[in-house]
């Protein structure tokens, strides 16, 4: 009978070694090979750590008694100094510990000191857990490789965005610190795109935006919109390269569309960012899929230091902010947080990285000190106003005698408003509201009435939400600018209206 079963025995041993390497392929290969295992040897089974704890082990037979025999066996083990160790002390009980190899440097990031433990009445009936070691180790190495590469894409994405945030918030010192250590170093100055590419593609566009750029440009993942990827690249591209980098990109990413800003200080790229976001709004409707900012000076700008004054009395309770308790936000994160909602509206909490509940919070409290009602798109555009004319560089304006002005009077901002830069630069956002598409104007006054809310802004216009919607997509084609997603130009828009509407000098904003 010997000579017979010998090659049935070999074929089974065969058998068990394919099943394993078939096992050992899969992405759940170190749990599905201790599974097997537990199986073909009727045992508990179990991959122990260093410290004896068990990182993975059969779901049948686990107890505070088999627990109990397997760390009396690595302590033993450990004291003896030995790599394979088998105990039948208890009857029917016996604990066959093996040592996993890892492959790879030992001292770097993967664990090692795996243990397989294998208890049962007779755990070592078959040669599968031995011949199960070497598998063990290679696919317990690959998975923590692969952990550790997904932290590390994790935390440069996370490096990245922080850098992005700290250049929206204009600190650049920091901004180029990290950068320097993450790479490419920042460009400056620098044209903002915008990509829009699907959720499930902003790997390979990624990648794409990588080998396009030499690596030289500053991507990022959108922490906002999650079908978006920011590119942050240098103004002057290599000479070389005849195309223009958002050509190329609708070239290279099927079905992508890309939003352009101008070429800005590195300063200003938050105002980089929203030129690009309005560029993508007009590209979407354009055969090329791809369109660059149409630009004209924004209306800080345009009122240059004369707004200056309401800017800094409007702001002053925001600015001079020192809360109660050391807690409680402060003047900074007050102002970061309503910047970033006046930008993003819902979503500033994935910019910010802060709760609902908290951005809802501090949003009532600005209310409180600034005297406005934030759901009304008046007082928004006011903000929005006051505080990108804060963010521009101050002029001190002397008088004759080298002493300050006084104090201006609370209408400061109704001379600023009648400037004829200014209405020209209020004619000049709606114009193409009066020479391509005059019958949407009322949609676009109805809309901006009622605070830009949909349903609303459909009653009065006596049509359907997705008329409403669908109208507004004309708009922002005729506009270049986006209207239905934040961060959008409904500030700019009512302002440019109100400004056109005054008539009574003694209204206020």
């Amino acid at each position: 009978m010997g000579p017979q079963a010998a090659p049935s025995t070999d074929s089974r041993r065969a058998a068990d070694v394919l099943t394993m390497h078939r096992l050992a392929h899969r992405v759940d290969g170190v749990q599905a090979l201790v599974r097997w295992l537990a199986r073909r040897t009727g045992c508990w089974v179990g991959l122990m750590d260093s410290a004896g704890g068990v990182q993975t082990a059969s779901p049948r037979g686990r107890g505070s008694d088999v627990m109990l025999l397997v760390a009396d066996a690595l302590r033993v083990m450990r004291e003896r100094g030995l790599r394979t160790f088998v105990t039948d002390e208890s009857p029917g009980r016996s604990v066959a510990l093996l040592t996993i190899d890892i492959p790879g440097d030992q001292s770097g990031p993967v664990p090692c000191g795996l243990v397989l433990a294998v208890v049962g009445s007779d755990p070592l009936g078959t040669a599968a857990p031995g011949a199960a070691g070497p598998l063990l180790g290679i696919c317990w190495w690959a998975r923590e490789t692969e952990r550790t590469r997904r932290r590390v894409e994790i935390a440069d994405a996370r490096g990245r965005e922080a850098v992005l945030h700290l250049l929206m918030s204009g600190n650049l010192t920091t901004a180029h610190q990290i950068a320097s250590v993450l790479a490419p170093r920042l460009h400056d100055p620098a044209r903002f795109h915008v990509i829009e590419c699907g959720v499930d593609r902003r790997a390979e566009t990624i990648r794409i935006c990588t080998e396009l750029t030499g690596g030289r440009a500053w991507i990022v993942r959108c922490p906002v919109y999650s079908d978006h990827v920011l590119v942050v690249a240098s103004a002057t591209p290599d000479p070389a390269d005849a195309r223009r980098l958002e050509a190329a990109l609708t070239a290279e990413i099927e079905g992508c569309v890309v939003g352009t800003g101008d070429a800005l200080a590195l300063r200003d790229t938050a105002t980089g960012y929203e030129q690009a976001f309005h560029a993508l709004a007009a590209a979407r409707g354009r055969p090329e899929r791809w369109a660059r900012f149409d630009a004209t000076l924004g209306l800080p700008v345009v009122m240059g230091h004369h707004g200056h004054a309401w800017a800094d009395r409007l702001l002053a309770p925001l600015t001079g902010h020192i809360p109660a308790r050391a807690a409680d936000p402060d003047s900074r994160t007050l102002t970061d947080t309503v910047r970033s909602w006046l930008a993003f509206s819902s979503t500033a909490t994935r910019h910010l990285k802060i709760h609902r509940n908290t951005l809802a919070s501090r949003l009532r409290h600005i209310e409180t000190l600034l005297g406005l009602d934030l759901e009304l798109v008046g007082d928004q555009a006011k903000l929005d106003l006051a505080l990108r004319i804060a963010a521009l560089p101050h002029v001190t304006d002397h008088g004759p005698t080298g002493t300050a002005q006084p104090a201006p009077a609370e209408d400061a901002i109704e001379a600023p408003l009648r400037l004829p830069a200014v209405r020209e630069w209020a004619l000049t956002q709606l114009r193409p509201v009066h020479e391509d598409a005059p019958a949407l104007e009322t949609t676009l006054r109805t809309w901006l009435r009622n605070d830009t809310r949909l349903s609303t802004t459909a009653r009065a216009l006596g049509v359907s939400v997705t008329g409403v919607r669908k109208r507004l997509i004309r708009l922002e084609q005729v506009l270049h600018r986006s209207l239905l997603r934040a961060p959008n130009a409904r500030h700019d828009l009512w302002l440019a209206i109100e400004i056109l509407d005054r008539g009574k000098p003694d209204r206020n904003v």
